[in-house]
């Protein structure tokens, strides 16, 4: 099966020729580079040649390498070979190799379809049969992909995608830069006698059909377009010599030029504030900076500097696990999401371009996330902060959350994903406030409102956030959105100082402004435990594992407070942490409740100190108060060692903490150490000149700052 070769550009990348037809072996038309202009009689090139030159071409990019053919893929390869698919990878499911019901009814789940009609059982047969040349994962490959375009003969006029297929399907088929699809695959069975030339020209033409159907019917916005307009450029670039080609790629570069300036938000994250997503867009923007390289004609503009800042914060993400994703219970030996950053970047840009590592404090304002971390290495101390603003569906009503890890274990968790699909409960109490460690009132949902990321300051002993959620409860459920409404409402105003002595406790200090009949709700999503304890009187749990531990222990400051745990509990449904995507394991959630207050607020504070051994650490609460008509607040704590540490903090952050002893001071926050002789040694202020402590001067400087101060 020939072509004639008018125009059959080099893969050194000047141009896209394109037959005159959607079929195989018609005359190509000349290419717009100068090099290939003139027709060239006389020459031609075997469809064959010409698709396995084209994937050399296109060698290093995610959607052209296939996965390794390692004992354990050869073993699902065989099965897959004998009609068996599989579910987020792990579940198999019976589809057979003919007459495949492509709408998915195998599993109610409206994943499930999608998983099938992108065709991922179809690298895993062309990884095996590269490694072990048997014509039976040839065959099997064949066999998928003549019964889909059987069950599928109307897309050349339909208006609407067909029953189980989706844009986003059509362009994990296809094949992009970042899937192979059938594209990808194709070149490992282009030896094949079940590839013979009669097959490889019904798959070319309905890849040309899909492809056209494609870009007549792009998603408007997020992934799904961009997954869309990156079928169109590599089907045009790995098939070059359909018709259609030239089309594809001046619709897919156009469109992809103006979706990557912009989906990235200017502090380099996606619209879509989920790490998960993040770490796809990222690589596709990556691929498509290198594309321009190797095809000037496919130079859709990307700025360096957007890669950058998007691989800083999908290194810092790898461990979050917010919104729609998921995180690692325990830290792996290796992050490899720095890794990653490193290769990529170190490809893309000259030595000194580039840091080797993100700051270990980096602050993303356009997305309202903030990470700290105590190093690059597993099982580093590490904080994630949510003052997330909305990025649509994939957001979860979680803001004003954190996660806490350390010792290489999750120990406060994000519940990330719990399930897809929505008719299971877990599906939208996972996107819920109340599955996540922040403030509620009556246990009701925030809304798909944007949270104010106030400040961030660090130093080497501290770290101070402060952010505020201002847009009410509502008690409708959500799931992908508030399908049936809202509901109820009720007005509350979150604001939460989280301040970190490193290496010692986080504090989490919270003011919920809200109507005085309502009822706060307090609640903090851990880690999978080994075991946990109680003592309800303290208002205080702590975990009991065999290598790291924390304490939780919450300070109210007006009136009493009850306390309670749930750990995979069904009804109600609370305490689960996600696991692949599509299920959940128990975990424990502690839920602190006390009664609302309109007027100033109730502030409360939660401790959180880890440690290793049985016994948690002995922090003793010394005193609580609130002065300045509740303006002001008072936390003075005993440490473990017999030092204390005294924090002050006015609402918002307003005002300074000026209303009299034992601190006065121009800063709204001071956070005062004192060691077991009472002497006092440092302290950190934000935005303050002078401290007085008990009537003594401790500091006079000349302007207001963010400092931490050594006084002994």
């Amino acid at each position: 099966m020939r072509i004639d070769r008018r125009a059959f550009l080099r893969l050194s990348g000047m141009g896209v020729i394109a037959t005159t037809t959607g079929h195989l072996g018609v005359r190509a038309l000349a290419a717009e580079s100068p090099s290939v202009s003139e027709p060239m009689e006389g020459l031609t090139m075997d469809i064959r040649e010409a698709i396995a030159d084209r994937a050399e071409a296109l060698h290093g990019f995610p959607g052209q390498a296939l996965p390794r053919a390692t004992p354990e893929l050869l073993t699902r390869a065989e099965k897959i070979a004998a009609g068996t698919a599989f579910f987020y990878g792990r579940t198999a499911v019976e589809i057979g190799l003919q007459n495949i019901d492509w709408t998915g009814s195998h599993i109610d789940h409206q994943e499930w379809p999608a998983q099938l009609n992108r065709f991922y059982h179809l690298p895993p047969l062309a990884a095996a049969y590269r490694e072990t040349g048997d014509e039976r994962f040839a065959e099997a490959a064949r066999s998928y992909i003549e019964d889909w375009i059987r069950s599928h003969p109307g897309y050349e006029t339909a208006q609407r995608f067909m029953p189980g297929d989706s844009g986003l399907n059509m362009s994990a088929r296809l094949g992009t830069s970042h899937t192979s699809g059938w594209g990808g695959s194709l070149p490992a069975f282009l030896a094949s006698p079940a590839f013979d030339d009669t097959f490889l020209q019904t798959l070319v033409d309905s890849v040309s059909v899909q492809a056209v159907f494609l870009a007549d019917h792009l998603t408007p916005w997020g992934n799904w377009r961009i997954a869309e307009l990156d079928a169109l450029v590599f089907t045009a670039l790995r098939f070059p010599f359909l018709a259609s080609a030239p089309g594809l790629l001046a619709r897919g570069i156009r469109g992809m030029r103006s979706a990557l300036a912009t989906q990235f938000l200017s502090d380099g994250v996606h619209i879509e504030r989920s790490p998960g997503y993040h770490e796809w867009m990222a690589r596709v923007l990556a691929s498509y900076y290198e594309l321009a390289r190797r095809f000037p004609e496919a130079d859709a503009r990307v700025d360096g500097d957007t890669i950058i800042r998007a691989f800083d914060y999908a290194a810092h993400n790898e461990l979050f696990g917010v919104n729609d994703s998921r995180a690692p219970h325990r830290d792996p030996e290796i992050l490899r999401h720095p890794r990653e950053r490193q290769a990529v970047l170190g490809e893309l840009f000259p030595a000194g371009e580039f840091r080797a590592d993100p700051p270990l404090e980096q602050v993303f304002p356009r997305a309202g996330h903030v990470f700290i971390r105590s190093s690059w290495q597993s099982g580093a101390d590490y904080v994630a902060f949510d003052a997330g603003t909305w990025g649509g569906g994939h957001c979860h009503l979680s803001r004003l959350s954190f996660v806490f890890r350390s010792g290489g274990r999750e120990l406060v968790a994000d519940p990330g994903i719990l399930n897809y699909e929505m008719s299971d409960p877990l599906g939208p109490y996972g996107k819920s406030t109340r599955a996540h460690s922040t403030l509620s009132l009556n246990g009701w949902n925030q809304c798909e409102a944007d949270a104010d990321l106030l400040r961030a300051e660090f130093t080497d002993d501290t770290a101070l956030i402060h952010a505020k959620y201002s847009a009410g409860y509502w008690e409708g459920e959500y799931g992908w959105s508030f399908d049936e409404g809202r509901g109820r409402g009720l007005f509350g105003i979150h604001e939460r100082v989280l301040f970190w002595v490193k290496g010692e406790y986080l504090l989490a200090l919270d003011t919920m402004e809200g109507e005085d009949h309502a009822t706060v709700h307090n609640c903090w999503q851990m880690g999978p435990m080994e075991s946990w304890r109680t003592d309800e009187e303290a208002l205080s749990w702590w975990s009991a594992n065999s290598d790291i531990n924390l304490l939780v222990r919450c300070i109210p400051f007006r009136g009493s407070a009850e306390m309670e745990c749930f750990e995979g509990s069904r009804d109600p449904i609370r305490g689960w942490v996600g696991l692949h995507g599509n299920d959940a394991i128990p975990a424990p959630l502690v839920e602190f409740r006390f009664p609302a207050r309109l007027y100033r607020g109730s502030p409360s504070a939660v401790l959180l100190a880890p440690f290793s051994g049985d016994a948690p650490p002995r922090y003793a609460v010394k005193g609580s108060s609130l002065a300045g008509r509740g303006h002001l607040r008072y936390l003075e704590l005993g440490l473990p060692n017999g030092g204390s540490d005294l924090i002050a903090w006015t609402k918002d952050l307003s005002s300074p903490a000026e209303y009299g002893s034992p601190i006065v001071s121009d800063a709204p926050f001071v956070w005062l150490r004192a060691d077991a002789s009472g002497t006092p040694a440092k302290c950190f202020m934000l935005d303050g000149s002078y401290l007085e402590w008990e009537g003594r001067q401790l500091h006079d400087g000349n302007r207001r700052e963010a400092a931490l101060l050594v006084l002994s």
